[in-house]
């Protein structure tokens, strides 16, 4: 039988739409690799309270799924239900509940068994050894960490044959830095991006599910950007270690000219400005620091692309060196330097309409003609010191919206002091939702504000077809009050893609999303989760679903 929740965590005005103990990361923001602006908060891992109605659960033609056995798991309080529940379908069995007390609030968090034959209440430790490889081994991880490892055996084994050398070349390390500089750079431009993801999405659903997960992680392409900063830095070492050491032959012999004394300066004042903007790109540090994180980024790059052409133009003087019109290294860095200005040049200044959702979302709509669904563009005040993703939606042939939720200190500006103008950056970039065509059903899973890149993908063709088709789309919604007024538009929304979603109200308790979305992807036999939340949440939904063998896609926060 089962019985009626009782409030976990009381809500309070503070926390109408989002957990304030959530950590000040992105909800609704995706950026162009499907990773959320870290300037702004996330929903938190969303609570719920069961109002759904008892006796329509316990009629006898609606079982207890068999996937799960109640009576294995120990309950101190009911597990809270949905809100909302197909008539056929009976709720996941309870989970266990242990409050901690971290600092003034209670943070209640849900444990219990995993889903399908394991029914302990304890995780093997052959499955935290797999959420451990999960983790440390994602695509994102393996990109970074293979392009830097290439380049590194490639590093020992040219610089050991040039300093066996009495006559050793700079040009090739100076090549290689360019050359990754380029790499790194043009992989985030943005009409790039959208030709890739329109090709992959191209893929045909037939294929082996292994192989169409391997092919769905082309999202994690922020980790090819991040491991050919890393070499060019490598490479550039070089340089500078093997320009050092001719600069000190020549001085011992009296030769060092102006010419020479500049060309070794500007290559240390490049080696300091791109180990910075490496440095104060870590995850860590850009979540603590993001504004120090985007200045660097930005006007750091800005320095050594400067420092850089004038160590070029200087180095054309020493006799040894090539001309400038002949140095490969030059072409790379005009190159460089052309994809940088070109966003610039993308930038337009377009009015707004905001409309609240309510007391901590509003809806800003602008004029964009043919938006394209499922797609992550780029907003500003003030363009020279900080941009900001948002998933856009389309709203019709000439215009979109964005939601933003109240979080950092720029979404709470806008909130409380609408402008009338934005800076928009353009194209709109193609985002992990994008990639849904690759599967043949499909869980959506959101938490608050999260839900805003999803009615994207909710509106689009691709998703029309996959219904017509008669494949599976199902969505879970963890949200403050979702039958309120200022959420009809997205209720309308949801259901016309699932008639019956899966809602839970966080007014009161917390639901384990990873739990319940291994529920429900066994219940529906599900190919893949896509998932919108903080990076917590995200993370465990992403990992423990990939524990199971199934296929997640989340945004990535540190690309």
């Amino acid at each position: 039988m089962i019985r009626s929740s009782q409030p976990i965590d009381k809500p309070t005005a503070s926390n109408d739409t989002l957990d304030q103990t959530a950590p000040r990361l992105p909800v609704s923001s995706v950026s162009e690799d499907g990773d959320f602006d870290s300037n702004d908060s996330a929903s938190s891992q969303c609570s719920c309270k069961h109002t759904v109605d008892q006796a329509q659960l316990n009629k006898p033609n609606n079982p207890r799924s068999p996937l799960l056995s109640h009576d294995s798991v120990e309950s101190k309080l009911t597990r809270p239900l949905p809100t909302h529940l197909p008539d056929d379908v009976a709720p996941p069995p309870f989970r266990t509940i242990e409050e901690k007390n971290t600092s003034a609030k209670a943070n209640v968090t849900t444990r219990g068994v995993p889903p399908a034959s394991l029914l302990t209440a304890k995780t093997s430790l052959r499955q935290r050894f797999q959420r451990l490889c999960l983790h440390w081994f994602s695509a994102y991880r393996i990109l970074i960490g293979l392009t830097f490892l290439i380049n590194t055996i490639i590093v020992i084994i040219l610089t050991r044959d040039n300093l066996s050398s009495p006559h050793f070349s700079l040009s090739g390390s100076l090549i290689a830095t360019a050359a990754h500089i380029f790499a790194a750079v043009l992989v985030r431009q943005e009409d790039l991006i959208n030709a890739s993801f329109t090709i992959v999405a191209k893929t045909p659903c037939d294929l082996p599910l292994r192989l169409r997960k391997i092919i769905a992680d082309l999202h994690h392409y922020g980790g090819f950007h991040i491991g050919c900063s890393m070499s060019a830095l490598l490479w550039y070492f070089v340089f500078v270690f093997l320009n050092t050491k001719l600069f000190i032959d020549r001085a011992q012999e009296d030769k060092a000219t102006v010419w020479i004394w500049i060309d070794i300066s500007t290559s240390y004042a490049f080696l300091l400005a791109i180990f910075l903007v490496c440095v104060t790109a870590h995850p860590r540090f850009r979540v603590n620091f993001h504004n120090t994180f985007e200045y660097t980024h930005r006007f750091g790059g800005w320095a050594a692309l400067l420092v850089l052409w004038i160590n070029a133009g200087v180095s054309s003087h020493n006799k040894a060196s090539t001309r400038m019109y002949a140095n490969p290294a030059i072409w790379l860095l005009a190159a460089t330097t052309f994809l940088i200005v070109l966003p610039w040049t993308r930038i337009r200044r377009v009015p707004v309409t905001t409309s609240a959702v309510s007391a901590r979302e509003v809806k800003l709509s602008f004029p964009y003609k043919d938006m394209p669904y499922t797609a992550t563009a780029r907003f500003s005040l003030s363009p020279l010191m900080e941009w900001h993703a948002f998933a856009t939606i389309p709203a019709g042939d000439e215009s979109a919206y964005i939601l933003i939720s109240q979080a950092g200190d720029w979404t709470t500006s806008v909130i409380q002091s609408p402008p009338s103008h934005i800076y928009l950056r353009r194209p709109a970039t193609q985002n992990f939702l994008s990639l849904t065509p690759l599967f043949n059903s499909l869980l959506l899973v959101a938490t608050g504000a999260g839900i805003g890149p999803l009615l994207s993908l909710l509106q689009s063709p691709a998703l029309a077809q996959m219904k017509r088709d008669g494949k599976v789309v199902r969505v879970m919604w963890c949200v403050y009050a979702p039958e309120s007024a200022h959420w009809e538009f997205v209720q309308r929304i949801i259901r016309n893609v699932d008639s019956a979603p899966i809602i839970f109200d966080s007014r009161h308790g917390r639901p384990d999303m990873v739990f319940e979305t291994q529920y429900w992807m066994e219940r529906h036999d599900v190919e893949v989760v896509l998932v919108v939340s903080n990076p917590h949440v995200t993370r465990d939904v992403v990992e423990g679903v990939k524990s199971t063998g199934r296929a997640a896609l989340g945004a990535v926060f540190d690309s």
